[in-house]
């Protein structure tokens, strides 16, 4: 994901030119070099990078015609173009590095007549285990490539950029927005050790395809974001910007939450309604297998009520798994402790057990049990979980 610089013209030499300039069939004799850039730079698979140098003669001015010839260890990791050429007017040479698919360090060599071989130490990194550190707050501006990390959900792939980012210790309730008129915005947020926190496509489906995935996270720390497309094998450039939002769950919005946030917000006729003139807030988690969530609701304005239900994939739904209105014989606080059975995502409904109530309630969240497998650092961990963890398509409040 290195900018590329702007190639240098190079100035083409016959060989009978560099004779008339004093040299052999090699060309001019080179003094020394100089403006060596390039070196220890990384490339992602099948990307490409920018290498080169200034000739000196041995006066230590620029030097014209002198010939180089190119070699990368081992032959398969990338190829340069050109792979011979001459210094320009100014004593310019660049050329441009190819990387292969394989992943690793290579080695790429200047050979020039009069100077000792100049080796650029290379490396090319797997896209689907490379996270670009993201500035909190920051509006960036990238682009869905060929290059990119592709990853495939049955039949079909997606290319994503992923962004990794710090947050401050303690709870926290951020905002992340993927926008462009050229894809279809589709933003995925992950903890850094590798569990999918969730995902958003659009703030209005089919209307607003600017991506906003609004979440309330239990603590802070590292976190991966990924931005990609609704739809596959699409390039194409967007923003990505994440900041802070307010810890709410007003009109009836999709936000997700993680264990260990808690809330205080109120339910309002401008939230969630059924048929019934019920309002609910709602948030969206996703979950591992045998982690226990643990949802209480608590009181004094309204009679709390909590509704957890499912993902059903195969029937596109939302199926009712637990559900509670008083906690205890004489509490009116509501209280769900669930076990889940398989990894999945779940949606909680917060409202009321009478219809037309309205008033400020506290929700905390909390999670035990569940996987212990060791953290692993960067993306690379994150992207084991995606085919099987990514969800396009629909999301309906039951």
């Amino acid at each position: 994901m290195n900018l590329l610089r702007r190639l240098v013209p190079v100035a083409a030499i016959s060989i009978g030119g560099a004779l008339a300039c004093g040299g052999d069939s090699t060309g001019p004799k080179a003094g020394s070099i100089t403006g060596i850039f390039g070196d220890n730079d990384s490339v992602l698979t099948g990307g490409t990078l920018s290498v080169g140098f200034t000739v000196l003669n041995a006066d230590g001015f620029p030097l014209r015609g002198a010939q180089v010839s190119w070699a990368v260890a081992p032959v398969a990791a990338a190829t340069v173009n050109p792979i011979t050429q001459t210094s320009d007017s100014l004593g310019n040479v660049v050329t441009v590095v190819r990387a292969g698919s394989s992943v690793g360090a290579f080695t790429v060599t200047a050979s020039v007549n009069g100077v000792t071989p100049i080796a650029f130490h290379l490396k090319t990194l797997d896209p689907c285990g490379y996270a670009l550190v993201y500035s909190f707050g920051d509006t960036v501006s990238g682009a869905l490539a060929q290059t990119d990390c592709r990853i495939f959900n049955g039949s079909l792939f997606y290319f994503y950029d992923f962004y990794k980012v710090t947050l401050p210790a303690g709870q926290q309730s951020i905002r992340i927005n993927e926008l462009s008129s050229q894809v279809d915005p589709y933003v995925e947020f992950y903890q850094a050790t590798g569990p999918l926190v969730g995902w958003d496509d659009d703030i209005q489906p089919g209307v607003i395809q600017t991506s906003q995935f609004d979440v309330i996270l239990g603590s802070g720390g590292s976190y991966v974001i990924g931005a990609t497309s609704y739809d596959p094998d699409t390039t194409g450039s967007y923003k990505l910007i994440a900041k802070t939002r307010p810890t709410t769950l007003a009109g009836c919005q999709d936000a997700w939450m993680t264990p260990g946030a808690a809330i205080t917000d109120t339910i309002r006729t401008t939230d969630c309604a059924d048929t019934s003139n019920s309002y609910s807030d709602i948030i969206y988690m996703f979950m591992q297998a045998a982690e226990s969530i643990n949802v209480a609701e608590r009181s004094s304005a309204v009679n709390p009520l909590l509704k957890l239900y499912h993902a059903n994939f195969s029937l596109q739904r939302f199926d009712s798994v637990a559900a509670n209105d008083d906690s205890a014989s004489g509490n009116p606080n509501a209280f769900i402790s669930y076990l889940v059975p398989a990894d999945g995502w779940y949606l909680l409904k917060i409202g009321t057990a009478a219809p037309n109530q309205t008033g400020e309630y506290t929700l905390a969240f909390s999670a035990s049990g569940g996987p212990s497998a060791p953290p692993r650092q960067g993306a690379s961990r994150v992207l084991r979980v995606l085919p099987s963890g990514t969800f396009r398509g629909w999301k309906r409040h039951s």
